[in-house]
């Protein structure tokens, strides 16, 4: 249930009688190489999100759709980040105004794993929850990888699963770079760009909509095991 389709009284009711308790997508601005659009984080989360609200009954806010990315990224076109301080605050401020409004819990659902990002979002107050769909096992999904990267084998599974429309196998080029190797950029240590980067890691080529049906169902039972009671409302 998308509270931005809601009249503020529509609201009012539905925290009061139904569910107390709100979702809040985040998303990022952020490149994924030649084939997947710059809005990927943003598609995902708010899958996830349509489906654990059916499941609680919680709301779900307007997504927030900017976040914490590589400085190295900059030399992208269509990226963009804000700072780590400036998505905390921004999630202090609504957070404040909808606890006035008879809000109990707020959880934060994000599908983008930069560290800084995730710590932006980690331990603001025990009312408001972070959690990264992202965090499961791959190993046993994938071929050519063990984890996930970035617009890699298990990224776009998931996208060629859910929106394959936007998705450009034929421009798929492929350069990995070894994590200890990119460790410096991941950590916001370094923003130049790296020598024959064009966004992604990993292996995209190998990707397959049969593996991204199998994250997205993977990604949904840990996210509902984890969030569910949460969810729950207070009365």
């Amino acid at each position: 249930m998308l509270m931005a389709d809601m009249t503020w009284n529509e609201v009012e009711k539905y925290i009061l009688e139904v569910n107390d308790n709100l979702i809040i997508p985040v998303g990022t601005c952020e490149q994924h190489g030649y084939h997947l659009p710059l809005g990927n984080d943003i598609f995902i989360v708010e899958y996830i999100a349509n489906i654990l609200s059916k499941k609680t009954n919680a709301l779900i806010t307007p997504t927030l759709n900017y976040g914490v990315n590589l400085p190295c990224d900059v030399h992208l076109a269509g990226t963009t980040s804000i700072k780590p301080e400036t998505l905390t605050e921004t999630i202090v401020s609504i957070t404040d105004w909808w606890k006035q409004q008879g809000v109990k819990h707020f959880l934060l659902l994000t599908y983008h794993g930069d560290p800084f990002h995730i710590q932006a979002m980690e331990n603001i107050s025990d009312d408001i929850k972070l959690y990264d769909v992202s965090e499961i096992e791959y190993s046993d999904i994938l071929e050519k990888q063990s984890s996930i990267r970035h617009a890699c084998e298990a990224e776009t599974s998931v996208a060629l699963f859910l929106y394959p429309e936007k998705v450009k196998m034929e421009s798929v080029r492929e350069h990995d770079i070894q994590f200890d190797d990119f460790k410096k950029y991941l950590f916001h240590k370094e923003n130049k760009l790296p020598q024959g980067y064009v966004g992604n890691l990993g292996y995209p080529s190998a990707a397959t909509k049969d593996k991204g049906k199998k994250i997205i169902n993977r990604m949904l039972d840990s996210t509902i095991n984890e969030c569910f009671k949460f969810l729950k409302p207070s009365y």
